[in-house]
């Protein structure tokens, strides 16, 4: 379980552009899996995004964060996944 420091601007804009609240980011966080990469950075992910009462009960889209090794979010996502 994370906790949410630093958000970079690049976050925060990507964070706007595509709709993506505090309370997701926060709920990412939370209850995400953890990548951790070689230069202390972590991918942060939901694969199985649950509703939850900030979300209004609607499934949000698959979401991704990239954390640095201080905890500051650097970049937010969207996860698109592409069937053959």
């Amino acid at each position: 379980m994370m906790k949410l420091g630093k958000i970079s601007p690049l976050a925060f804009s990507r964070m706007k552009q595509r709709g993506i609240s505090i309370d997701a980011l926060t709920h990412l966080l939370t209850h995400g899996q953890v990548e951790k990469q070689f230069d202390g950075a972590q991918v942060v992910y939901l694969d199985s995004p649950t509703p939850s009462p900030t979300w209004g009960g609607n499934p949000k889209p698959r979401l991704y964060a990239v954390v640095d090794a201080a905890g500051d979010v650097l970049t937010v996502e969207n996860r698109v996944r592409l069937r053959g």
